[in-house]
């Protein structure tokens, strides 16, 4: 359109004078901008470290559990513990900003605790387990003060968090443990009334009773060894051998043998009306009669005997018969038994896994928190953050130049000027012919190129 070169040239002290102003208003515009400060804490999240109670924890992934965290801090409730750390809500200057600003509409302690957030900036790690709590603010001490009480009062509030959760659920396991309590005595109390109902002492009462089954059937063919043996003897009457064996059974017999003999021997000599022989007969009788009497008092007592042990078998029949019909019935009910054992053993393990997890609850309701680390603590920063000063000045330079030289083309098209052969062939459309050069005296008017018709 123009040649642009010689114009910026030709009107360089208007490009100049534009470049100038821009360049002290943006001077001007840095000088008056206030300096903001940015103070930055860090938090570090540890899931490796371990849990005070001895039990597992649930990891989340690093992302999602920076993210959480990220919003927990970013909440109204670490605004208002903030706030109230510093001691905000009691501060008359900024209530009577809230008043001012609202009029009353919004609650006090909302609008200090939006306030205190607006310079907040909470930025996770893309590649680790930290969080940066960066606070902006006109004084680099007010800055630093704030990053930390942002950093401190979400420690404060996570372990709150984490308690609060923890004495929750420790509450309920109360309740839980408390009806599991109830359920393990019930239970105990229904299998006390059955062994009470059923004569069973303990639980391995079914095992002592077979025990006791198999000496009782042991004990009872003794006694009828004993009974039939005792029969036998008392059927052989006076002709048993113990019997005959007694000394004074067979003293008895001599005895009468050596009296028949003599009075064989008298019956020879003397008549039977004798009174010599006569008294030998009745010595003889009464030897007799001994004989007999002890005859019969040695078979009474084998009979005696005899009874005693058929009494002892019945006796030891009857106890068999009656442990059988007892181990017929502690049989039948050993499915109950078994059900009920089982049911007490059950809420027993209910009870103490219960206990046990209640007992790691109310640990970790009371334990310190462990996973979160204040990695760095804010310092004021001598700095400013903002504005950037290089970065504004450079790109205000950019916008001068560019302004300058816009300027001098919107002149040049405005007010256009020949300063060269090509301006005059794009202005007038038609061939040069040649030039003159004015300034050079005693020269003539040269012609270059063209076709004279």
């Amino acid at each position: 359109m123009f040649d642009i070169t010689r114009a910026i040239l030709q009107r360089w002290r208007m490009a100049a004078a534009i470049f100038c102003c821009v360049m002290a208003l943006t001077v001007l515009w840095i000088a008056i901008t206030p300096r903001e400060y940015r103070a930055t804490a860090t938090l570090l999240f540890d899931n490796r470290a371990p849990d005070p109670t001895g039990g597992k924890s649930n990891e989340a992934t690093g992302e999602s559990m920076l993210a959480t965290e990220s919003r927990i801090l970013q909440s109204e409730v670490i605004a208002r513990k903030v706030a109230e750390r510093l001691g905000l809500f009691k501060n008359p200057a900024m209530r009577a900003r809230w008043q001012e600003q609202t009029n009353g509409n919004q609650s006090f302690e909302g609008w200090i605790s939006r306030s205190v957030q607006s310079g907040l900036q909470v930025s996770p790690s893309a590649t680790g387990n930290t969080i940066d709590v960066s606070y902006r603010s006109l004084d680099p001490q007010r800055s630093a003060l704030m990053a930390n009480s942002f950093a401190q009062a979400f420690n404060d509030a996570r372990l709150g968090i984490s308690n609060e959760f923890a004495q929750r659920f420790a509450a309920w396991y109360k309740k839980q443990i408390a009806a599991s309590e109830q359920r393990m005595e019930e239970a105990q109390a229904r299998l006390a009334d059955f062994q009470r109902a059923h004569g069973i002492v303990a639980t391995g009462a079914i095992d002592a009773e077979s025990t006791r089954l198999s000496e009782l059937s042991s004990k009872l063919s003794s006694a009828e060894a004993v009974a039939a043996e005792a029969r036998s003897r008392a059927a052989g009457g006076a002709n048993m051998p113990d019997i005959q064996s007694s000394g004074v059974i067979q003293g008895l017999r001599a005895q009468i043998a050596a009296k028949s003999a003599e009075i064989s021997q008298m019956a020879a000599e003397l008549g039977p009306n004798h009174a010599t022989m006569r008294a030998a007969q009745q010595q003889l009788r009464q030897m007799q009669d001994s004989l007999a009497q002890e005859t019969g008092k040695m078979s009474g007592t084998l009979a005696a005997a005899s009874s005693a042990a058929s009494a002892n078998q019945g006796t030891m029949q009857a106890l068999l018969d009656q442990h059988r019909g007892r181990m017929l019935s502690l049989a039948a009910d050993r499915g109950k038994l078994a059900v009920l054992e089982s049911n007490v053993e059950s809420a027993r393990k209910e009870y103490e896994a219960q206990t046990e997890q209640f007992s790691q609850l109310h640990a970790t309701s009371t334990a310190p928190s462990l996973n979160i680390v204040r990695l760095d603590i804010a310092e004021p920063p001598m700095i400013p953050n903002a504005p950037n000063i290089g970065v504004r000045f450079l790109m205000m330079t950019m916008v001068a130049l560019m302004l300058a030289i816009g300027s001098v083309i919107l002149a040049e098209w405005l007010s256009p000027r020949v300063r060269s052969r090509n301006t005059v062939t794009y202005l007038t459309g038609v061939p040069l012919l040649g030039q003159a050069d004015l300034r050079v005296n005693g020269k003539q008017l040269r012609i270059e190129g063209g076709n004279w018709s």
